[in-house]
């Protein structure tokens, strides 16, 4: 049959929750959007890579979250129970939590800004002096203590919420003073509260069973806030932890057991206007298999290498899958190390500079397209195909295979898969130097799996792959 190119592009394909079927990793899809004669549909670049930039508690310590405060021009983080800006310990520790922790900027009625870190326990407002000062129920009584986390403000509002609907908000043009008739519940189907978010001037409050919407109504008393009823969403989120957002999008794990809709995705909120589902069938497995396990998950949103990425990270699963705001295409993202879910848990930028915490390790990355390592380890791009027998039963042989990419430094190793993925062959590897890059004499079979392997600290982009097929008669 004459050699026809199959693009390097697609979604996880795995039948389960295993490493068949097809996976790219470690990659970026970018789309041509005009695509000349002779040219194909994407290209599939290697993702950027982890730099050094700093550790803030100079060893080994659990990333709860990551801040760029443009006030001040410094990255915030959160390692274990201390906070930072930049490598300063602002010398307060957060005793009583564990878990992701969250931010928002906001004025106060003097027109100071001021940048909230709140663990769920308590708040810490911090200056841009970076003075700090701890805000619970010993200051106030009404503080909403035992909250979610979560914080946003609105109009001169703080809100904060707890798990039992009750989203709470502070006296106007305050960051602290609270009143104990300030709060509405959410959630009028049932369900605890989970999360909250905001978009352009409304509030969304995610429970487990609905995604509800709320805008200041300018209520004389109690909560401002009031329930736009014909918006809510009839599912839930299976838990904040897979909330991440950027400008007018949100992303998030959703989950609606009681309605009888007991199977996971993943959607997409933008500008209020657009609701969209984005998981793929593969995807949604990796969710449901999860199970309790997804309290662990941890999310972010940036734009690296100019995509907007969701990615989110499963504990259970040891796995990484991006989504491609941009494109609409899922991957995979592993570790330096390989074989292990990628270790970035929050992200951040500033002055055009992605920042990425580490899970465990107590280092901040800058995530530069121009470095091809992961803190100076060399991590592989991984492309599986899918098995196909080209469209015929018979039994096959490929005397040879070319591949379309860029020239770039180090070899390429090709392996196949006869047997459905239960083992596969090395066949050869291609000079990724040469102008023609090719390998010979791949063997025969009935039906064939490619996988391609690039393991070189260098740039790498590639389009396709052009299997030379020929079929035989029975």
């Amino acid at each position: 049959m004459p050699a026809k190119p199959i693009p390097f592009v697609g979604a996880p394909g795995q039948r389960g929750t295993g490493t068949t079927d097809q996976r790219y990793i470690n990659v970026i899809f970018e789309i041509n959007k005009n695509v000349a004669p002779g040219e194909y549909p994407a290209n599939c670049i290697k993702r950027p890579g982890l730099a050094n930039s700093t550790q803030p508690p100079a060893g080994a310590a659990t990333g709860r979250g990551l801040y760029a405060w443009g006030a001040t021009g410094k990255i915030y983080s959160v390692f274990a129970d201390k906070i930072y800006s930049g490598v300063t310990d602002l010398g307060v520790t957060l005793a009583a939590s564990t878990g992701r922790v969250w931010f928002w900027e906001q004025h106060v009625d003097t027109g100071t800004r001021q940048l909230i870190v709140s663990d769920g326990a308590d708040n810490y407002n911090i200056t841009t002096a970076d003075a700090i000062t701890q805000i619970d129920a010993t200051d106030d009584a009404d503080y909403p203590a035992a909250n979610l986390g979560c914080i946003v403000g609105l109009d001169g509002y703080v809100f904060q919420a707890q798990s039992n609907g009750k989203i709470w908000n502070t006296d106007l043009n305050s960051a602290v003073a609270w009143t104990a008739t300030s709060y509405l519940t959410a959630d009028t189907h049932g369900g605890d509260l989970e999360a909250m978010h905001k978009q352009k001037d409304q509030i969304i409050a995610f429970t487990k069973n609905r995604v509800e919407f709320f805008f200041n109504n300018g209520n004389p008393t109690g909560s401002p806030l009031l329930r736009i009823d014909q918006n809510t969403l009839g599912f839930g989120i299976a838990h904040k932890n897979s909330l991440a957002f950027s400008g007018e999008i949100c992303c998030f794990v959703s989950e609606n057991a009681s309605d009888g809709d007991g199977a996971r995705s993943v959607y997409l909120i933008a500008s209020l206007s657009k609701v969209t589902e984005i998981a793929t069938p593969a995807i949604i497995r990796f969710l449901a298999a999860e199970g309790t396990s997804i309290s662990t998950c941890s999310a972010w949103m940036e734009r690296v290498a100019g995509h907007l990425l969701y990615v989110l990270n499963l504990d259970s699963a040891e796995r990484t899958f991006v989504y491609d705001i941009d494109s609409g295409l899922w991957c995979e993202w592993e570790a330096a190390a390989g074989g292990a879910k990628f270790n970035g848990i929050a992200a951040t930028s500033l002055n055009g500079v992605v920042y990425v915490q580490d899970v465990a390790n107590g280092r901040v990355y800058t995530l530069s397209a121009t470095t091809y390592q992961d803190s100076g380890v060399t991590f592989s791009v991984t492309k599986q195909t899918s098995r196909s027998n080209f469209g015929s039963p018979n039994l096959k042989v490929e005397p040879s295979l070319d591949l379309i990419a860029d020239t770039t430094t180090g070899t390429m190793s090709v392996a196949v898969s006869d047997d459905d993925f239960s083992n596969f062959t090395t066949v050869g590897t291609i000079d990724m130097s040469q102008k023609q890059k090719r390998i010979t004499r791949l063997g025969s079979f009935y039906a064939r799996s490619h996988k391609f392997t690039y393991t070189q600290n260098a740039a790498y982009r590639a389009q396709a792959f052009v299997p030379d097929i020929k079929v035989g008669t029975g």
